[in-house]
């Protein structure tokens, strides 16, 4: 029980601290005044776009200089990884001392099981002890800033001086005993061992410490050059730091330097220190800032602004790390994902032979979509699962070839063959003999993905032929034992897919499958082509689209189409539409009628944007599954930075809309969680296919009345369709109706989404 009874009072006093720190944030606020604090974020304005970005590229910095720290053989994490692991520890990092502590444990866990425990606690201890010392020498620039340049009253310079004196007295000995390899961890770890209360806790970590002391040492002595760059690395990304000081100060329209800057900046990280039993630190970072404003010759309003901006900086970067937090996938479940879905030579994988020798060149190259035709049938098969591609082509037509190689879109599986005298009986008796699973490919015919995948997962005792009228589509697949044997015993001069179609129906070893005349088309003459587009269009509607989808495709295609012409990629135009978004997000807090109208219209710009991304990775076969994730980042961004735009821009009608705020605010976030969980575990590697599966899954429980509410009435919340019904209510000034019935909205979501995480059957959802 006294355990217990101690961590309980520990919980309650760090509760009791905290509630401390929120009201003395309140009081500071109400002695500064809101409206004045108000016009100083008002006046940074756009600005804040920029010090969000610069706050992104300064942990990018930083995880640059993490990743160096990594100097084991073998294969290292993604950079993308590593980000998103830093972002989570950011985040963390908000909760205090302990917030640190938590994160830096989670970007031991999380780095990758392929790397060796030692190596990660190594990296991350580098990585932290590096960080700590560039903040102490930035902490020692600032306060020596402030005694030595500035003018100071008399004691407080004297203060100044004999703090800064003592913080380079420390760094220097630090730099000694890392010098001199002395054991400034595990030496202080051995006389606490010999406490009896903890001599047995301190016994089993000892083997551990020493070995992370050793690394830290033999970082410095034995890999210099490492060194260097991660340190160079660390105190860039606090320089980063001290321009946004000056960058916001500046936007604010207050006239300060970088020497004021730096040392706002220092003094500020000596407060985060002081502050780390606070968890959040709030009041204290707050009123640091409005003391060293003040010791700046500034007001302390203007300190107080400055912290409040970094502060949302802070948020808004806390909330994308929580966002990772719950869509990074483990090591372990990663390391089997990827063993799920690595192709076996014999149970999953196939080979996919395309037949191109009969096609002319002009029409191989012929361009549907921006890609030439037979790169789509490349791309399609490789989609498909296929772990080898064959090309059989004409020898008139080989400089095919190196054109495709110039789009720098063809993989490592690909394979070209020349059929002997055209004859591709040769080529296809070839590839029976070592393969256990073939589909046949016409090259001269664009296919919608679909029958790209029906072919592949084909496991009949027959050979699938897919036909339209009867007619053959130029697809073929023979993936069991007896159909290979079939396939040995083509007609050797067979040249055509028709004479494989007739002698296939001759022996009695077909089974036609009908597909609609939309599914495909072939192309050999500018009509074909012109229909080949046409239905590629049809093909970019998802059957989940509503009417408002539907409605915003009607402008998305033709924009997404003029987008494929350029080296632009999708996740370039999620980035770019989460941009709209915060746009939109910004008018909305300006407030007025006139703001808050031109905040609904690029809100509907940017739901029509919202579709770009994934047309211009269907158009060009580039969607994945790390898009996928990242347009959901960008979608719960949007409504990040709606809402708290509405709630900022309602503040003047009245505190009530704080509470209103603070409602949304809470529902959003337990929707984005909720929901996100949910499709991690419905759809973690196809997480484009998670609404199609929720649906299917809520109708088959049609008579349950909580399901059924949230099945006919989902739609509402998409990108396609709120910002229609922001834009409707903002026209007759009624945008405050939209942002209470988002409110409620909001909470009634989750629930929702919860509710059904636990009622669904893992085991009954469809895997496409």
């Amino acid at each position: 029980m006294l355990p217990e009874l101690a961590v309980s009072r520990k919980v309650w006093g760090r509760l009791a601290v905290a509630l401390i720190g929120l009201l003395l944030l309140a009081h500071l606020v109400h002695r500064a005044g809101p409206s004045r604090i108000m016009e100083g974020i008002a006046s940074v304005g756009w600005g804040l776009v920029l010090v969000i970005a610069l706050a992104g590229v300064a942990l990018a910095v930083r995880t640059w200089a993490w990743r160096s720290t990594l100097l084991d053989g073998g294969p290292r994490p993604s950079f993308g990884r590593m980000f998103a692991l830093r972002l989570v520890s950011e985040a963390a990092g908000q909760a205090g001392v302990f917030g640190q502590v938590f994160g830096d444990a989670w970007r031991v866990a999380r780095l990758g099981a392929e790397l060796p425990l030692a190596s990660r606690i190594t990296s991350v201890a580098l990585d932290r002890a590096l960080y700590t010392l560039s903040s102490t020498m930035v902490t020692i620039a600032g306060v020596t800033s402030v005694a030595f340049l500035l003018p100071l009253p008399g004691k407080w310079a004297l203060y100044a001086k004999i703090f800064a004196s003592i913080l380079v007295f420390s760094v220097c000995l630090a730099v000694l005993a890392v010098r001199r390899r002395w054991p400034v961890i595990s030496g202080p770890v051995r006389a606490l061992g010999r406490i009896g209360g903890i001599a047995q806790w301190v016994e089993r970590k000892r083997e551990a410490i020493q070995s992370v002391e050793d690394r830290l040492l033999d970082f410095f002595h034995d890999s210099p050059a490492a060194f260097r760059l991660s340190f160079a690395l660390q105190v860039a990304a606090h320089a980063g730091a001290v321009l946004e000081v000056y960058l916001i100060l500046r936007l604010m329209g207050r006239p300060a330097g970088i020497l004021s800057a730096l040392a706002i900046e220092g003094l500020t990280k000596l407060v985060n220190v002081i502050g780390m039993i606070n968890p959040g630190n709030a009041g204290t970072y707050e009123g640091g800032n409005m003391l060293f404003a003040r010791l700046l010759a500034m007001s302390g309003t203007a300190g107080l602004t400055l912290a409040l901006i970094r502060r949302v900086r802070a948020l808004f970067w806390a909330a994308v790390g929580a966002i990772c937090a719950v869509m990074l996938p483990g090591p372990g479940r990663r390391a089997e994902r990827k063993i799920q879905h690595t192709p076996d030579p014999t149970e999953h994988g196939h080979a996919a032979i395309i037949m191109a020798q009969a096609t002319p060149a002009d029409s191989l190259l012929a361009r549907v979509g921006a890609l030439p035709v037979l790169l789509r049938a490349i791309l399609g098969a490789q989609k498909a699962g296929a772990r080898k591609i064959v090309v059989v082509i004409n020898p008139a037509a080989f400089q095919v070839r190196k054109e495709l190689h110039r789009t720098g879109r063809l993989a490592g599986n690909v394979e070209w063959r020349i059929p002997v005298g055209g004859e591709i009986a040769p080529v296809l008796l070839n590839e029976a003999a070592c393969e256990e699973r073939i589909v046949l490919i016409d090259a001269g015919r664009t296919y919608h993905p679909s029958l790209h995948r029906r072919a592949a997962e084909w496991d009949g005792t027959k050979v699938l032929a897919l036909t339209t009228d009867n007619q053959p589509v130029g697809m073929y697949a023979f993936t069991t034992p007896p159909t290979i044997r079939l396939l040995k015993e083509c007609p050797v001069r067979m040249r055509t897919f028709e004479e494989l179609h007739a002698w296939l129906t001759a022996a009695e070893g077909v089974v036609c499958e009908s597909v609609p005349s939309d599914q495909w088309q072939h192309v050999s003459s500018p009509e074909d082509r012109l229909l080949a587009e046409q239905k590629l269009d049809q093909w970019l509607v998802k059957p989940t689209d509503g009417v408002f989808a539907r409605m915003n495709r009607k402008v998305s295609i033709p924009i997404s189409r003029q987008l494929i012409k350029f080296p632009i990629t999708p996740n370039m135009v999620s980035l770019f539409t989460l941009g709209v978004g915060f746009l939109a997000g910004a008018f909305f807090a300006f407030g007025g009628r006139g703001n808050m109208l031109i905040g609904a219209i690029l809100s509907v710009f940017a739901s029509i944007l919202d579709g770009c991304d994934g047309e211009v990775a269907r158009l060009r076969f580039q969607d994945s599954a790390f898009g996928c994730w990242l347009e959901t980042v960008c979608d719960y961004l949007y409504y990040v930075f709606i809402f708290a735009g509405m709630t900022i821009g309602l503040l003047g009608r009245g505190p009530v809309y704080v509470i209103w705020g603070s409602l949304l605010f809470f529902g959003a976030v337990a929707s984005f969680l909720t929901t996100a969980i949910q499709r991690r575990r419905m759809a973690a590697a196809r997480p484009e296919q998670y609404l199609s599966r929720w649906q299917a899954q809520a109708s088959r429980r049609s008579a349950n009345p909580f399901l059924y509410l949230g099945r006919h009435t989902e739609f509402l919340i998409r990108r396609c369709c709120m910002p229609y019904l922001f834009l409707a209510f903002a026209l007759f000034g009624g945008t405050y109706l939209a942002f209470i019935g988002a409110a409620v909205g909001a909470n009634i979501v989750w629930p929702i989404a919860l509710y059904s995480y636990f009622s669904f059957d893992p085991a009954r959802m469809p895997h496409d």
